[in-house]
């Protein structure tokens, strides 16, 4: 007859929820340790299932965009191109532009960071699960 806590690892690997079955162990030790309450504990578990189905969900997304590379704003040199406005870059990151139903369109000479500028509000708008593709005309 196999213990308790062999059953809830099996029924959690039947259930397709890896991480808590990977992770049970450290957070009854840890549960314990810390005096955590039942409902405490299962908090932590499945934060762990939550936290990595996010950051799965999140790469797909992105991958899905087909950006030509992955650049986010914080990499963008603002002193190197003082015609663009950081101030309105980060707003468009704030993505405030998609619920006004609003576009955006760079325009420029090659070199002064519109794919760059365009990739970042992509990945931005991906990391918040909107369905983002990326087109270079």
């Amino acid at each position: 007859m196999r213990n308790s806590y062999q059953q809830l690892t099996t029924n959690l690997e039947y259930l397709k929820l890896k991480q808590m079955s990977q992770h049970l162990g450290e957070v009854v030790d840890f549960s314990i340790n810390n005096q955590l309450s039942f409902v405490e504990a299962l908090v932590k578990l499945t934060n762990y299932e939550i936290d990595t189905r996010e950051q799965n969900m999140i790469h797909s997304m992105v991958k899905m965009g087909a950006f030509p590379h992955r650049k986010e704003v914080d990499q963008f040199d603002f002193e190197f191109q003082p015609s663009v406005s950081k101030q309105q870059i980060l707003d468009f990151i704030s993505l405030r532009f998609l619920e006004a139903q609003e576009n955006i369109v760079f325009l420029g000479p090659s070199g002064v960071g519109k794919t760059h500028l365009a990739t970042s509000i992509g990945i931005a708008a991906a990391k918040k699960r909107t369905s983002t593709y990326f087109i270079k005309c």
